[in-house]
Order: structure tokens, then C-alpha cells, then sequence
């Protein structure tokens, strides 16, 4: 009996000596990460992984995973608690309308915003947008580029971007009117005003109503967002109390989706121009659209030419997210693919306040990678915010990607004047 019964209690009590050194070795390191200093971000921004990393992304992927299953199950949604896997409205055309402002007293800055561009191999863009915001003010652009012409700008936007609504229920300014006619399908846009061409200062009326008609599904960014950058993007950051809480307090529904621009443009004094471009439309809306949050980003929009559409950024809002990556292709067939790594990184690309003219990135969607080649053809600028809080290009451009040709938009944003971030309190 003593020699079948001394190994095993030698064999029980080193399995509890294994599991408590195993425990202890495991708590330490607990510890460690816990005290781990944070790296220092970069440009000193753009937040880089601690060593807290790991466990907080584990974590993260796993909310995502269950807020994903729980839009599955929604039947109806009234916006609450939006976002981060879960939709904002129960159904397309509760999206694709004008918003309701909440309170101007509970949200003085919120907004419901719509933006169209477009872009050909021939040289032809367009970029227009209503913001609506409280007390009726209607934050408008529009840009339109002929090979002829060059840039033509509304003249309204000479002073501000800042214009009162013509009807408080549509996105509708200075003269400019953009109305959805099917949900997440046609758009009418319509303007009768002055523009005037940037290159000789000549002021000329102008007059179209056009057609936007969708060629891809929409990508609502509360639900589609690639779950790799999205948990990427939120654990780099200082995590507290206060970090969760603004995180709720900046988001917005966002949405966006590809279709084609038809219909005439008379300018007067100039041919007619018959206008047909491909691009991108978006839809925003949410309590607060603060400019001051934002650093700084860079988009990229591009429609190839067998009609595969591209959307590539980065974003960087210091307070929530000083590096988040976004972005998307659809392909011909309307499948899609989510951006999943890029090397572009906004450190590398006009941290000194001046957009490079010419740039290469590489990222990866649906397991292919991609190279693209952005190269600007012209350049708009102006300023938005109560205070011109933030400097916009509009960089109408050629691209390449994967030697395919391609054409669209990039647009850069930059905080105007002082740099502004938060490293907030570590937990």
C-alpha cells in the first residue's frame, strides 16, 4: 500500500505546485501590463498598441461579436445605443431621409448631413453637400471641374459655407437642393445660382438637375465596419470611464454608397455641359458634429473602370480615435470586401499641413491585397465650422489600382489652427 500511494500524493501535490507557480507567473504578468508605461504616440497623435494591447483587443472583438448578434435579432430600433455592430433605424428608408434634429437646447451642435461627388476619365467632377444644423444654418459646397473651365465654386462659399435653409425639412441652401426619390437608390440634385470660375474670377449663372442613381448596395459603417480595424482603432487607445463616455457622446451614423451622376450643366456664356460621373454619396447624422474633434483625415474615393468601387482612410479624432482605418470595395457584382490593413499612414502623408500631389498605398480587403497610385488633377479648398475649424481639400484625381485605371475624389482634413488631443487618465 505505501509504495502504490506515495507517488500519487508526489504526483498530486506537484500538479498543485505547478498550478500555483503556473497562477503566481500568470498574476505577475497581470501586474506588469497593468504598470506598463504607454508608448508615446506618434507625431505625437496617432496612438500606438501598449503592452495592455492583446487582452484589450480579445475583449473588444468579443463586445463586437455579441452587439453584431444582437442587430441580427433587432426588429426595430429607435437609434439608441447605435453603432459598434448595431444599426441606427429599423429599415433603408427610415435612413435614407431627411433627420429630425433633437433639441437644440440638449444638442446644440448635431447635424444631418448629405455629400455627393463624382469623377471620370475625362476630367469631370462634381462635389456638392448640405449639412443641416440647428437654427435652420445649412453648411453647403459645390464644386463642379470641366477640362475647359477648370473649378467652378458657388460664390456663396467665397464668405462661409454657413447659409440659412430654404425649407427647414430638406437639404436645401443657396440655391442648391438635393431630395432622395428612392430609398438607397435615386437622388435628385438641383441648383439655380451663381458660381464662379476659381481660374479667371468670371462669375456665371448656372442651372442642372441631375440624376444620382446607385450601382452599388450601401456600407453602413454603424454595422459593416471590418471588425480588425474597428477593435484596432478603439484598443490603442487610454481606456477610462471618460474615454467610453466620449466615444458615445461623438458617434454618428454614417453611411455611404457608388452611383452615377447624369443630366445637363448650362453655365452661361459656355456650352452646355452634358455631365456623367461616377463616385460616392454619404449620409451622416448624430447629436454632435464637432469639427474641433477631428485632427485631421484623408479619404479616398475611386471608381474603376470595370466599375469597382474603393473607399480607403484614415481618420483621426485624438479625444476617441487617433487612428482609426476605414474602408471598402465592391466589386462589379456587388459583393464586398472590407479594408482590413493599410500602409498609409497620416504621420507619413502631410502632417506638416500641405497634402502631397502623389501618393502609393497598399491595402489589404478580402484577403487580396492592393496597390493603389492617387494622383491629383486639381485641388479646391475651403473652410468649415462655426469658427472655420477645419481646412477641407477637394482633390479631384486619376488612380491606379492594381493597373487598373480609375478616377474620384480624395478628400483632407486638417484642424485649422491649434493641434488639439487628450491623452485622457490611464486605466
Amino acid at each position: 500500500m505505501t509504495f502504490t500511494l506515495v507517488p500519487y500524493f508526489q504526483f498530486q501535490f506537484g500538479n498543485k505546485m505547478i498550478a500555483y507557480a503556473l497562477t503566481t507567473v500568470g498574476l505577475l504578468y497581470l501586474v506588469k501590463l497593468y504598470f506598463a508605461p504607454e508608448p508615446k504616440p506618434l507625431a505625437g497623435v496617432y496612438k500606438q498598441p501598449s503592452a495592455r494591447y492583446t487582452i484589450k483587443y480579445c475583449f473588444f472583438r468579443l463586445i463586437l461579436w455579441l452587439r453584431q448578434r444582437k442587430n441580427k435579432k433587432l426588429k426595430a430600433t429607435s437609434g439608441q445605443n447605435a453603432g459598434y455592430g448595431v444599426r441606427s433605424r429599423s429599415s433603408p428608408e427610415e435612413m435614407d431621409q431627411v433627420q429630425d434634429l433633437p433639441s437644440i437646447d440638449e444638442h446644440p451642435k448635431a447635424v444631418d448631413a448629405v455629400y455627393f461627388n463624382g469623377g471620370n476619365k475625362d476630367g469631370y467632377f462634381l462635389v456638392t453637400a448640405t449639412a443641416r444644423r440647428q437654427d435652420n444654418v445649412v453648411q453647403t459646397l459645390l464644386y463642379l471641374r470641366t477640362p475647359g473651365l477648370g473649378i467652378l465654386q458657388g460664390t456663396f462659399m467665397s464668405d462661409s459655407t454657413n447659409l440659412k435653409g430654404t425649407d427647414p425639412k430638406s437639404y436645401a441652401a443657396g440655391g442648391l437642393k438635393m431630395t432622395p426619390l428612392k430609398a438607397m437608390e435615386e437622388w435628385q440634385l438641383t441648383f439655380s445660382g451663381k458660381m464662379v470660375i476659381t481660374k479667371t474670377g468670371e462669375e456665371v449663372d448656372v442651372t442642372f438637375d441631375l440624376l444620382w442613381t446607385a450601382f452599388t448596395p450601401y456600407f453602413d459603417f454603424d454595422t459593416d465596419m471590418n471588425p480588425v480595424t474597428m477593435a484596432d482603432a478603439i484598443c490603442r487607445e487610454t481606456w477610462s470611464r471618460s474615454y467610453f463616455d466620449d466615444l458615445q457622446r461623438v458617434h454618428q451614423t454614417h453611411y455611404e454608397q457608388f452611383g452615377d451622376i447624369t443630366g445637363t450643366v448650362k453655365i452661361s456664356g459656355h456650352a452646355d455641359v452634358k455631365l456623367n460621373v461616377s463616385g460616392v454619396r454619404d449620409h451622416s447624422y448624430g447629436n454632435i458634429r464637432d469639427w474641433t474633434d477631428l485632427h485631421r483625415y484623408a479619404i479616398q474615393y475611386c471608381t474603376l473602370e470595370d466599375k469597382t468601387a474603393i473607399c480607403l482612410g484614415v481618420i483621426s479624432m485624438p479625444r476617441s480615435l487617433s487612428r482609426l482605418v476605414m474602408g471598402y470595395v465592391f466589386h462589379p457584382d456587388g459583393e464586398l470586401d472590407t479594408v482590413t490593413w493599410t500602409s498609409f499612414e497620416l504621420h507619413e502623408h502631410g502632417e506638416d499641413g500641405i497634402p502631397p500631389k502623389e501618393f502609393i498605398a497598399k491595402f489589404s480587403a478580402g484577403g487580396k491585397m492592393y496597390n493603389m497610385r492617387c494622383t491629383v488633377v486639381d485641388m479646391a479648398r475651403f473652410f468649415i465650422g462655426e469658427g472655420k475649424d477645419a481646412r477641407i481639400f477637394e482633390r479631384f484625381c486619376d488612380y491606379e489600382v492594381n493597373e487598373q485605371k480609375g478616377w474620384g475624389i480624395s478628400e483632407w482634413d486638417y484642424r485649422n489652427g491649434k493641434r488639439f488631443f487628450d491623452d485622457g487618465e490611464s486605466i
